[in-house]
């Protein structure tokens, strides 16, 4: 399986996370899922992962990930949570991290096992509840951004946004569509209004970056992103991040070091130093299981 890495054009940077290229053909627009290519490796000593995480941006996991044993090679790839769960689906993620808010209910994660009919898996308690909010500039918000999502639709304010598929799109959405029933206006109206509403990026962090350099006035993120770069946090609430996990990966030795490390009190007391991070007591435990 190959995942490209989304960036900016010029950016050198990707190259320190990717295993290899490939080369397309001028005169090929674009490459199918399910084409086969020949893949052109970095180097000949490449050795694959034997813990791939696919999914949602966390700075969880970056506290998680340096604490497991050795012989545990992970590679996480940043695709969103619905990302996640259609890896998942398709059986290319041991594991897959999601946050994703149901309109009807408010419930995470569950109800989109339920609809995408993700039966080959479990849904684990990621243990973790993170604050999401507005992340804007330090000194003052500049802006006076204080009423929260509405002072998005200001004409004066920028915003930088998740990519599709991202649970923090799904939540800022799910407060926009709020806004537009209010209003009496439709969604795709309204979005109009948001200036920089398709100015996309993939992580949390992207997010608070883009508000450091001055790119955009505010974005929707977690507070541990804001505190990372010194930036202002207006809260919006608390959601679940869960992981889900295919079935026949359970026995998986990696994936059962990932569940241990997740269980153990020495995670449980490096995350809840991170900001805007709680950790329920029914950390790592099943919560939901398919057919």
């Amino acid at each position: 399986m190959a995942y490209p890495l989304p960036a900016e054009s010029g950016a050198i940077s990707t190259l320190a996370f990717a295993d290899g290229y490939i080369a397309i053909p001028e005169t090929v627009e674009y490459l199918d899922s399910g084409d086969d290519v020949e893949v052109t490796l970095f180097t000949h000593q490449y050795m694959p992962a034997n813990l791939y995480i696919i999914g949602s941006h966390d700075l969880g996991l970056d506290v998680l990930i340096p604490m497991l044993p050795g012989f545990v090679r992970a590679r996480v790839i940043n695709v969103g949570s619905m990302g996640g769960l259609y890896a998942v689906k398709r059986g290319e993620a041991d594991v897959a991290g999601l946050h994703l808010v149901d309109e009807e209910t408010g419930q995470y994660n569950v109800p989109y096992m339920v609809k995408y009919s993700v039966n080959n898996a479990v849904l684990i308690r990621g243990g973790y509840l993170r604050e999401q909010g507005l992340i804007v500039p330090r000194g003052g918000n500049p802006k006076n951004i204080r009423g929260g999502i509405e002072d998005l639709l200001r004409g004066d304010v920028r915003i930088v946004n998740r990519n599709k598929g991202a649970g923090t799109r799904f939540l800022l959405d799910l407060k926009l569509k709020e806004i537009a029933v209010k209003m009496g206006v439709k969604f795709e109206e309204l979005v109009r209004k948001v200036n920089g509403y398709y100015y996309e990026v993939k992580t949390h962090t992207a997010v608070a970056a883009a508000v450091a350099q001055g790119k955009a006035d505010a974005g929707v993120g977690i507070r541990a992103a804001a505190a990372m770069y010194g930036l202002d946090f207006i809260p919006l609430g608390w959601e679940s991040y869960d992981f889900a996990i295919p079935i026949d990966r359970l026995e998986k030795d990696s994936v059962k070091a990932f569940l241990s490390m997740l269980r153990s009190s020495e995670f449980r007391d490096a995350l809840s130093k991170l900001p805007g991070y709680k950790v329920p007591n029914d950390i790592g435990e099943v919560i939901w299981r398919g057919q």
